[in-house]
């Protein structure tokens, strides 16, 4: 008899339990149709799904980007870009954009992700594996530097900066990914050298002659096949609110 109770009491507690899951996987599933279907330029700025799918965002974030990129805000020691910002070394922060690099990666071995502009490491005797880039002299990357400092107003030698300038555009090689101005090719993930954002380091002297000295190769994962469709482009909406928004996943 007192079982008889205790199963009377448990019973519809199990029963409300698998209804509430049950509705929860249904919604799940009417919001990663919903994100599927619309523009993903446009799903920010439409209310019915904005909300459900900057939470499903969130949480693949959590899940698969944030033992990197943590609250967004990046580590210049490790090249982690800073995703709360509106510098964007990939693209212009489109969803779209987004989305092929949570999806493919960057240097991932994806043939689909992107793989140009390494940063070439210019203090070893073949700075580059691909092209037959010369590498450069120990004075050649201090002139360098000096050039890069002075662009960004800080007190330099006023003859090395001049040399540097002249590396810079000829047997360096520099302008080819960063332009003539220095202002980087987003179409090729090579930054910006005029902005006060670094991806590597502080911008001080030793942290810039060490980037042209031993260069960089950051690397992202891909996802594509970990995550679905929908899941994906909810990260990319999730990661373009956190520029345009400056939204925390602690929030």
């Amino acid at each position: 008899m007192i079982r008889s109770r205790r199963w009377a009491l448990v019973l519809p507690m199990i029963a409300l339990a698998v209804a509430i899951t049950l509705a929860a996987a249904g919604h799940t599933r009417r919001v990663r149709a919903a994100i599927i279907e619309a523009d993903p330029e446009k799903i920010l700025n439409t209310p019915e799904i904005a909300d459900d799918a900057l939470a499903l965002g969130r949480k693949g974030f959590v899940a698969h980007c944030a033992s990197c990129h943590r609250d967004g805000a990046g580590n210049p020691a490790r090249g982690v870009p800073d995703l709360t910002d509106q510098d964007f070394l990939y693209g212009s922060g489109r969803v779209a954009e987004i989305e092929q690099i949570v999806l493919h990666g960057i240097r991932s071995g994806d043939p689909r992700g992107w793989h140009l502009a390494s940063m070439p490491a210019y203090a070893r005797a073949r700075p580059y594996a691909s092209e037959p880039i010369p590498p450069l002299t120990p004075h050649e990357i201090r002139d360098v530097t000096q050039y890069l400092l002075r662009k960004h107003g800080s007190e330099t030698d006023p003859a090395a900066a001049e040399r540097g300038a002249q590396v810079y555009g000829t047997n360096g090689g520099c302008w080819d990914c960063h332009e003539r101005d220095g202002g980087g090719d987003t179409s090729i993930g090579a930054p910006n050298l005029l902005d006060d954002i670094w991806l590597y380091g502080d911008g001080s002297t030793a942290s810039i002659q060490r980037s042209i000295a031993y260069g960089h190769e950051g690397s992202s994962p891909a996802f594509a096949r970990i995550v679905s469709p929908a899941d994906a482009r909810a990260i990319a909406v999730y990661v373009a609110a956190l520029a345009k928004h400056r939204t925390r996943i602690d929030r």
